[in-house]
């Protein structure tokens, strides 16, 4: 029997699609639905929740009335956009319609194939909120971007990479994900296409049929990537989960290179050894810290973006336990499998994420905001890895060995202002394997242990 979420992760499909759509420079969101469907997602994008500067108007909206559910809405939106076009001039109108007008049957198409026919730049994509959580609205949009646009022609400089799979104002630290990946792209010769950002927009769109290839980050860039892949025959390259660390990047950029068939060559290697070396030397500063704090067992809370990742660093790095897994996004049924081998606990909704804490006797909690609470009642020492709001969410991913520094200084951050005590030993069968842990690291990287 199915139960009722409390307090959901996120909200629908069309919010994710509007922060989606929002976050693409000069793709214009235009909703047609309710005042209320816009009213939020739009806080969202002109506000904290996105990290866009407050007060730009990016978001259009038809607001629907009463009377426009009973008879219908068509000629609403036809004034909209047509109000959309004479106020924002050069972008792309894209239509997102809602429940209330799906459910009704209006003729979205038909309204913008009138505006279409006298070549305006409009498109229309069903974007309901029963379609999904608010990460398949990210899905459902660049799928249709990916099946209907045509790419422009443009000269092949390096090969072109598709970043997908990471959800603007819905994913923490979006964009700064986003920028890291790209950085590491281009430090061994290949260049992103991030759609998304200062670095992104309409000509990345176009872009998108053009790339060598899709690297996918999450469940949720997949239906674009097949989208392309079916399309203009582009390969798909699906990561883990959001490489946390160097060792991570460095496995996700080899497999990538390989796909491509272009063999690394000496000045991507010399990169890849200077990124080592950077994280070697923070390392060397902040060891002795984390052996003083004690083994962790950690609860690590997040969406199916950051979650593993971060899991799979604290377990290969730094050679703590992970007591439970807790993703929060519902990606589809059928693209859950890499995640349960890996042992991750679905919970959408803030009980079934108290229960999992409650049950894993873990002794550090890794989330977002909304788990600070549960873990300070509990006197859980926590660190804040998954909130989205400020500035926050352009500069403090988690990709990369700059995303590893960060989340390396909250660590010892976090444990430090907890004072939080060192385990219990192991069982007998783990203690072998653990007690290795920093010092097996320190003793692979040539580390210097300060305690």
């Amino acid at each position: 029997m199915a139960r009722p979420l409390v307090g959901p992760q996120a909200s629908c499909a069309l919010h994710g699609a509007i922060l989606t759509a929002a976050a693409i420079p000069g793709v214009i969101p235009l909703v047609h639905s309710t005042p209320g469907c816009a009213l939020r997602a739009g806080a969202g994008v002109t506000g904290e929740l996105s990290g866009a500067p407050p007060g730009l108007p990016l978001v259009a909206s038809t607001n629907l009335a009463e009377k426009h559910v009973v008879f219908g809405g068509t000629s609403r939106l036809r004034e909209e956009i047509k109000n959309t076009l004479a106020v924002v001039r050069g972008g792309l109108v894209t239509v997102l319609t809602g429940c209330p007008t799906e459910m009704i049957g209006d003729d979205v198409a038909a309204m913008v194939k009138e505006v279409t026919s006298q070549g305006e730049a409009v498109i229309d994509i069903q974007t309901a909120g029963f379609r999904g959580p608010a990460r398949a609205g990210y899905d459902l949009l660049l799928s249709a971007f990916a099946s209907r646009l045509e790419p422009r022609a443009e000269p092949a400089d390096v090969p072109r990479i598709n970043i997908l799979g990471i959800v603007p104002g819905i994913d923490p630290h979006w964009l700064s994900e986003i920028e890291e990946l790209s950085r590491l792209l281009a430090g061994i010769g290949l260049r992103a296409n991030p759609i998304f950002g200062p670095a992104g927009g309409l000509d990345a769109l176009h872009a998108l049929g053009r790339a060598e290839a899709s690297l996918v980050l999450s469940p949720w860039g997949l239906g674009p990537a097949e989208a392309l892949r079916q399309r203009f025959g582009i390969p798909t390259v699906v990561a883990e989960g959001l490489p946390v660390g160097i060792a991570a990047a460095e496995a996700l950029l080899r497999r990538l290179s390989e796909a491509l068939g272009r063999p690394l060559d000496g000045a991507a290697e010399a990169f890849l050894a200077s990124e080592r070396r950077h994280e070697d030397y923070l390392l060397n500063q902040i060891l002795g810290r984390l052996v003083s704090a004690g083994r962790q067992r950690v609860a690590v809370i997040g969406g199916s973006l950051a979650a593993p990742g971060l899991a799979r660093f604290l377990t290969t790095v730094l050679g703590w336990k992970i007591a439970a897994l807790v993703v929060t996004d519902e990606p589809p049924a059928a693209l859950r499998p890499a995640l349960t081998a890996e042992g991750a606990i679905f919970a959408p909704d803030a009980a079934s994420r108290t229960e999992a804490i409650l049950t894993s006797g873990a002794s550090l909690v890794i989330g977002g905001a909304d788990d600070r609470a549960l873990a300070g009642r509990r006197g859980i020492a926590f660190v804040d890895a998954g909130s989205a709001s400020g500035l926050g969410a352009l500069t403090a991913g988690h990709a990369g060995r700059a995303g590893a520094a960060r989340l390396l200084s909250a660590l010892v951050t976090g444990l430090e202002a907890a004072d939080a005590p060192a385990l219990r030993p192991y069982p007998a069968e783990e203690e072998k394997a653990l007690s290795l842990g920093l010092l097996a690291l320190a003793v692979d990287r040539q580390v210097q242990i300060l305690a």
